[in-house]
């Protein structure tokens, strides 16, 4: 709950998403949150142990991003919101789902171009080496002079990259350091585009060396020595789950290549044409009722809510994802996903099935309760409210109301979640992270000189399932000024 203008998450009691046990000084925490004050999200089935369950600071720190670009992220939920780092080949945010291979449509014979980078390194073929990520993975170590199998074969060693023709301009070794260019052609055979960049990263090369990469539209060309221009070339190449011919089986990993109406494809990703040719789009009826068939290319186009080659699938809705790679340093949660990436989508029905202690048609929400299958009960003692909706009812330790803002800056990254986790506005006498405890009546320590209001007035124990006041021995129930009285708070000698 925010305290001070768009500022929250203070430090509070097993962090407000379990209860305190305080014969034993133990937290326990609602379901879907661990740590030893319940101050982390639990990631789902141990990632399905096909990946490492992390926090947000160390996905930045020990990963990059689709274009191989590395961010930092320290804002307030950096250790605090968990997630699946999935192991090659499974996806899905407890990494349960298997990844079927992508490829080109077959029918869209107009987009042909195999993507082409450019490298170019100016260095002393003797010292240090460098590496080449792609899509955020790093090749083996390369040297200033190696040959232009060498470089493919480190390529290779990246498991994203399934083939490569390597060429190059001038001579038989990488790096030139005697003013003449040795232009490098990387071309990506078999793996459809637009595809990201190539990045360096250098390793006890000398200061002046450079290694350049030529890929973008925006940096697409190389000049050599002689003032010849090399150019890039941007793939574009449909490249889609099971080459858009099939439907993926996320339960093994494979292509259930379509045939229906006499069509019919084959091939691991389902971009092999047999039968020829091909009369209509896939589906039993076309587009299974739920598109309209582009007889130009045989594609489905498929109904708002629906998906798949064959629009025989369900989409299901959309939401900023919780965990994810930042965007930029200190921005994350910006990125739509299905299900949040908090969920599972049901292709059967478009429906999100929400990780524990989330809720919302897109697991966009955090609920209250982590043992509330609704997340928004509060026990029947409270009302559920969104952190913006907390600071509006915010009040002073007396109890008088006194509102303050969280989130009124849109542009301010840390109050992203404003309108996203969820917080119990306990009734009346009643307290705790889901409002189950009962309230004792509170006074101020008749025996210091401050203002703050204890439980018990600090000379009495409260019992939470009763809200009654267990005094100290010599202590009794006042007026709230230190002379007797009936309010139960072990306010007076």
């Amino acid at each position: 709950m925010a305290e001070i203008d768009d500022t929250a998450h203070l430090q509070t009691t097993c962090s407000g998403r379990g209860q305190c046990d305080y014969k034993t000084g133990e937290c326990v925490c609602a379901t879907g949150y661990v740590g030893i004050a319940c101050e982390r999200t639990k990631c789902k089935n141990d990632c399905s142990r096909r990946g490492t369950c992390v926090s947000m600071r160390h996905l930045a720190d020990s990963t990059r991003n689709h274009e191989s670009l590395q961010y930092s992220y320290q804002l307030w939920d950096a250790d605090k919101l968990y997630g699946c780092d999935c192991d090659l080949g499974y996806a899905g945010y407890d990494c349960s789902l298997r990844v079927c291979p992508f490829g080109d449509d077959p029918l869209t014979l107009s987009e042909n171009d195999d993507e082409i980078q450019l490298l170019r390194c100016t260095a002393s073929a003797s010292n240090g080496h460098f590496v080449l990520y792609f899509d955020g993975k790093a090749s083996s170590a390369i040297s200033a002079s190696a040959s232009a199998m060498t470089l493919k074969h480190a390529l290779q060693t990246i498991p994203l990259i399934v083939d490569i023709q390597v060429s190059y301009t001038t001579g038989s070794t990488l790096c030139r350091g005697d003013g003449m260019d040795n232009i490098v052609y990387i071309t990506f055979t078999h793996n459809p585009g637009p595809l990201p960049p190539l990045v360096a990263e250098t390793f006890g090369m000398d200061p002046e060396s450079v290694v350049e990469i030529a890929a973008s539209t925006s940096f697409g060309m190389l000049t050599d020595h002689n003032g010849e221009n090399h150019f890039s070339v941007k793939g574009n190449k449909e490249n889609e789950e099971c080459s858009n011919r099939g439907i993926c089986d996320q339960t093994t990993g494979s292509c259930d290549c379509f045939n229906t109406n006499g069509d019919q494809y084959a091939g691991n990703d389902c971009s092999e044409v047999v039968t020829s040719p091909i009369t209509t789009c896939p589906g039993d009826p076309i587009c299974s009722d739920r598109g309209v068939c582009d007889a130009s290319t045989k594609r489905c186009i498929c109904e708002d809510g629906h998906t798949g080659g064959d629009c025989s699938q369900r989409s299901c809705p959309q939401g900023l994802t919780w965990f994810g790679y930042p965007s930029s340093n200190n921005a994350a949660h910006d990125v739509m996903a299905d299900c949040s990436n908090m969920g599972t989508c049901q292709r059967t029905t478009g429906e999100c099935q929400c990780n524990d202690g989330f809720f919302g048609s897109a697991c966009e929400y955090m609920g209250c309760s982590g043992d509330d299958s609704s997340q928004t009960s509060c026990n029947g003692h409270g009302r559920c409210l969104s952190l913006r909706e907390l600071a509006l009812n915010h009040k002073n330790s007396d109890g008088t109301s006194l509102p303050i803002q969280y989130g009124s800056d849109a542009n301010e990254p840390s109050t992203w979640d404003a309108d996203r986790i969820f917080g119990c506005d306990c009734d009346e006498g009643y307290g705790g992270f889901a409002c189950t405890l009962m309230t004792c009546p509170t006074g101020v320590d008749p025996l210091s000189n401050s203002t703050v209001l204890y439980d018990c007035s600090n000379k009495g124990l409260c019992d939470h399932a009763t809200g009654i006041c267990r005094c100290l021995a010599g202590w009794g129930s006042s007026n709230g000024s230190g002379s007797y009285g009936s309010k139960n708070d072990c306010g007076r000698r």
